[in-house]
């Protein structure tokens, strides 16, 4: 008996055991289904308070201006530097001991990268004389003839050689260019300083140049007073004759307002740099100061001189009171032609500028800038009359015929000046003047769309 009630009492035991642990689990299970729902719940709540993000919008490319164009070419060398060798390898002696001068041979490698400007221009660094002996910085009146000859319109004579020979010298040099068919920038043969605009096929194009001083304030050279004739010779500083660090700028503001007045659409200003500059590959802090002024003043093209080395090209877009402006900056484009042998003083380049007109508004704006390397070659031991010669390095290089020295002058103008000048079309620059939207098209656009958005 005793055995029979301890199975049945263990049995009950058991039995409630397990009535206890599966109602633990039947709880634990709900607790579970409980959860789940709860969180189904609430990611139904959060989905309903979040808005489906809108599909991403398909970028609109932004509208160029669709201009009708007409364009003019300026073409802007570099200095001309009237060394002996020059005049002696141009020298001709007839058989009657007679001397003529013939500097074509030596300048014809220019004549390309003119021969498709509307204007071209460069500066000489010398006088010119009919007669009378012929040494540095003074040569022979042919020389004028050769610029013209190989496509030259301007040239810039206000540099610190122009006074060598005094007033008297700097006006014969003005009337034999002038003879030569050719416009005089910055130094004058009379007290009627008027300030040249040229109309390039419809383009009024004003010039204006300064030089730092008469002389060189190294080497012994003195500058020359003009105290008595001030209308001779446009100076860059009042201080001329002694520091030459104070830059007029209040003459040189007027002259931009002036000749602005006049109805110049292009204002172009050559600057003949301080004797601190040459040689350098960079340009000096006097250099950049002078720039800022004048481009902030109004003007367009900056043509730089003196430094017998080349230097940076700079396209700029400068604020305006009348709104953002294309401008160029050529801080040194080198010697055209000379007879230095220091590194680099042999390459240059031709700057061609273009101009576009806008042929429905009138609009007028730089739209684009090249550059064509030259190279000024001296032929050591050959004989006296083809010793020195320009030479059109690019077309050299495109015939076969470039010599390594020609072929590393111009990877050193690319270097120095900016290789994408170099490059075949240049830099190209669209008009900057901010155009409303009623102007703007689009050249991806149908011409129906584009209607639409000029009736806006």
């Amino acid at each position: 008996m005793k055995r029979n009630g301890f199975s049945t009492g263990l049995m009950y035991v058991l039995l409630v055991f397990l009535g206890v642990g599966l109602g633990f689990l039947i709880f634990l299970n709900f607790q579970a289904n409980q959860q789940q729902q709860e969180n189904i719940e609430a990611a139904r709540l959060a989905e309903m308070v979040t808005p489906t993000p809108e599909p991403t919008v398909t970028p609109v490319p932004t509208a160029v201006p669709v201009r009708n164009a007409e364009t003019v070419t300026l073409a802007f060398a570099g200095d001309l530097v009237g060394q002996a060798g020059l005049t002696t390898d141009a020298k001709i002696t007839g058989d009657d001991g007679t001397e003529t001068y013939d500097f074509a041979p030596e300048m014809e490698g220019v004549r390309s990268a003119l021969e498709n400007a509307d204007l071209a221009a460069c500066t000489l660094v010398s006088t010119l004389t009919e007669s009378g002996e012929y040494d540095s910085y003074r040569m022979p009146a042919a020389a004028a003839a050769a610029m013209k000859d190989v496509g030259f319109d301007l040239v810039n004579a206000a540099t610190d050689h122009i006074l060598d020979r005094g007033l008297e010298g700097l006006s014969e040099t003005v009337g034999i260019l002038r003879n030569a068919g050719l416009g005089v920038l910055g130094a004058y043969d009379s007290s009627d300083r008027s300030l040249l605009m040229a109309d390039v096929n419809g383009v009024k194009v004003g010039f204006l140049s300064y030089t730092y001083s008469t002389a060189s304030n190294t080497g012994g050279a003195q500058p020359v007073s003009v105290a008595d004739s001030s209308w001779c010779l446009d100076l860059l500083t009042t201080d001329y004759m002694t520091t030459m660090e104070t830059v007029d700028y209040t003459k040189i503001d007027a002259d931009i307002a002036a000749i602005r007045e006049a109805g110049a659409d292009i204002v172009v200003c050559f600057a003949y740099w301080w004797n601190n500059t040459q040689y350098y590959t960079e340009p000096r802090d006097n250099q950049t100061e002078v720039a800022d002024h004048l481009l902030e003043s109004g003007v367009d093209i900056l043509i730089g001189g003196g430094v017998k080395s080349p230097q940076p090209i700079e396209v700029r877009t400068v604020a305006r009171p009348d709104g953002n402006a294309n401008c160029v900056v050529c801080y040194s484009l080198s010697n055209l032609m000379s007879c230095f042998t220091d590194t680099y003083t042999n390459i240059s380049a031709v700057a061609q500028i273009e101009i576009s007109r806008d042929t429905d508004n009138g609009d007028i704006w730089i739209s684009g800038v090249s550059a064509e390397p030259l190279f000024m070659d001296y032929a050591e031991g050959a004989e006296v009359g083809s010793r020195y010669r320009l030479l059109d390095a690019q077309a050299a290089v495109d015939a076969g015929q470039a010599t390594e020295a020609v072929q590393t002058g111009m990877n050193d103008l690319r270097t120095l000046m900016g290789d994408t000048y170099f490059r075949e079309g240049g830099m190209v620059l669209e008009f900057p003047y901010g155009l409303p939207d009623a102007e703007i098209a689009s050249e991806t656009l149908s011409e129906e769309a584009a209607m639409i958005l000029k009736e806006e």
